[in-house]
């Protein structure tokens, strides 16, 4: 959590009490990772990484975002909870586009070290999930985001490889932030779990 949402739940004895809330959800994964960390020793798979999370996460929190977890090279991050925030599609929007800003930065540094560029992907989806302490009561409790928005959020940030964009956003995250940002839609694709086909949008600072 980021100080501020830290200090909310310092004086929210409900913080960790199971609830049902609408947020936007993010999911970021570098590309092909596993190929570039097995040219790497571990020390350096663990620096890159250090480097590079640091630098996202504070873009999430400079947002509003919530970081839910590590999940090896990518990250989960939500928008609009456990701190209520109204704006919390356009927030993630503006996350993900800063975080395309950020990579060009952390590129640049690869590149004088002669180390290779990553490329990432960026899903994002906006929708009901539960919140709560999950998982095992007597041995380790996570207070995490579940449900279907999370799901959708992973596998959006799948189709980014198939349409070879760096980020995309569902037609929900769309439509409630659409008057702030330019969007292009992708084309509809199927994703496991839903009957048709996904609408997508690659968002755009306006011009």
């Amino acid at each position: 959590f980021c100080s501020a949402v830290m200090e909310n739940l310092k004086h929210d004895d409900q913080g960790a009490v199971a609830q049902a809330r609408e947020v936007t959800v993010l999911f970021s994964d570098i590309r092909d990772f596993t190929a570039l960390a097995e040219k790497l020793a571990p020390e350096q798979v663990v620096s890159l990484l250090n480097e590079y999370h640091e630098r996202m996460v504070e873009t999430i929190f400079k947002h509003s975002g919530t970081l839910d977890k590590f999940i090896g090279d990518g990250i989960m991050a939500y928008f609009g909870a456990p701190v209520a925030d109204e704006r919390h599609p356009q927030n993630a929007v503006a996350c993900a586009l800063e975080m395309q800003a950020d990579l060009l930065g952390i590129n640049a540094a690869r590149q004088a070290r002669g180390e290779p560029v990553l490329r990432i992907g960026i899903g994002l989806h906006t929708g009901s999930v539960v919140l709560g302490d999950i998982g095992s009561p007597t041995r380790r409790l996570e207070f995490t985001a579940i449900g279907d928005a999370v799901n959708l959020a992973s596998r959006i940030e799948g189709l980014t490889k198939v349409h070879g964009v760096v980020a995309l956003a569902s037609q929900a995250t769309r439509d409630r932030a659409r008057d702030d940002y330019a969007w292009t839609e992708a084309e509809p694709m199927p994703v496991k779990g839903k009957t048709g086909p996904v609408r997508t949008f690659v968002p755009s600072a306006k011009a």
